[in-house]
């Protein structure tokens, strides 16, 4: 993947670790690291596999047969194709939640917008091309995306998320097994969209 830079936006996320077994416990994290979180239910798979593809670990190759599919329709002669949009439609699809979504802090998700054009001649025939042009809705306004900004967020180390108190923080702790706070560690983690890219990786090939 291609060199974190040093301006590129990056979100804080407050990790509690056991320093005896030396796992996490649980994160603490604002809208805007659950806002990406939640997002990851919106992308379709192909969008999936071609944002997974960018990561260089070998150990983290393939998606299955998906990757094989993804490829031979890259590969597919576009004159076996019902028409020139097919392509695109099929190896960048669009989410519902495609312009919400794009209010995130960190995007990982590179779909170029559509534009759609409908033939004065026949209203059944619409057609789309890439366009760069900005998207104004009733989403598009400052702030949160799925999450309201009001509270902290809780996950767990297998990805469980609630809001944070004094309760569920208690809970999880027992959980785990931990009575004595005095093993905890606090950590502060920054994430780029690169390690949010890695982070969906791990979550489609591991079980927390």
């Amino acid at each position: 993947m291609a060199a974190i830079e040093e301006n590129e936006a990056k979100i804080s996320v407050k990790v509690i670790v056991d320093k005896v077994y030396k796992r996490v416990v649980y994160a603490e994290a604002d809208y805007t690291f659950v806002d990406i979180l939640f997002s990851f239910m919106t992308l379709p798979i192909g969008t999936i596999v071609r944002i997974l593809g960018k990561v260089d670990d070998k150990k983290f190759e393939g998606l299955g047969s998906l990757n094989n599919l993804y490829q031979s329709l890259k590969d597919f002669p576009d004159c076996y194709l019902s028409s020139a949009e097919c392509k695109p439609i099929l190896l960048n699809p669009m989410s519902l939640s495609y312009h919400h979504c794009r209010k995130l802090k960190l995007k990982i998700d590179d779909t170029q917008p559509l534009s759609y054009f409908g033939c004065t001649q026949d209203s059944m025939c619409i057609t789309s091309l890439n366009s760069n042009i900005e998207r104004y809705c009733r989403f598009r306004v400052a702030g949160c995306v799925f999450v309201s900004d009001i509270a902290t967020i809780i996950i767990s180390d297998n990805l469980c998320v609630e809001p944070y108190t004094s309760e569920s923080g208690i809970r999880l702790l027992t959980d785990c097994g931990i009575t004595d706070t005095s093993y905890l560690e606090e950590r502060k983690l920054d994430m780029c969209s690169n390690e949010v890219i890695v982070f969906l990786h791990m979550m489609c090939f591991y079980q927390f």
